[in-house]
């Protein structure tokens, strides 16, 4: 998708004008309280394996729907990730970032480089030493700061 579409179908979704944050500006635009800085801080500790770094963003009740499982409540979201970092390593990088004021949705490439066997991963059967990449769209609804809401899409294989 070029990226006039994905600002003008991302607005329309946020019923807002949205703020297109270039991956390496300091954009100022707030989402309930977390600007695209507060972002890139919790995908950096995302990146990193920092646990109680990137829950902290997550409200008490979030819910949480991706191709690795449907969770809700900070505890399950993190229990998944922990689940998930034992058997592979997981980094994702921002193409673009849309910052509206209720909501933050991401472009991003994800590298799954896999520890170990995983014959039933949700998202198909993954080897030991496989490097996987993907573009994903995640989007974030937000309040007072947290995440409330993430929805993750796959849309290609790299």
């Amino acid at each position: 998708m070029r990226r006039r579409s994905f600002v003008a179908t991302i607005g329309a979704v946020l019923a807002v004008p949205p703020r297109l944050c270039e991956a390496d500006s300091r954009c100022s635009t707030s989402a309930g309280g977390l600007t695209a800085h507060d972002y890139r801080a919790y995908l950096a500790a995302f990146n990193r394996h920092d646990f109680a770094g990137f829950g902290r963003y997550y409200t008490e009740d979030v819910i949480f729907e991706g191709r690795g499982g449907n969770f809700r409540g900070r505890n399950q979201v993190l229990d998944f990730y922990r689940g998930v970092q034992t058997r592979l390593r997981e980094s994702l990088s921002i193409v673009d970032l849309i910052v509206g004021p209720q909501g933050i949705v991401a472009d991003v490439l994800t590298t799954l480089y896999v520890l170990q066997d995983w014959p039933d991963f949700p998202a198909g059967p993954l080897r030991k030493g496989q490097t996987v990449r993907s573009q994903n769209f995640i989007w974030y609804e937000v309040a007072d700061g947290r995440f409330t809401h993430i929805r993750s899409a796959h849309y290609r294989y790299l």
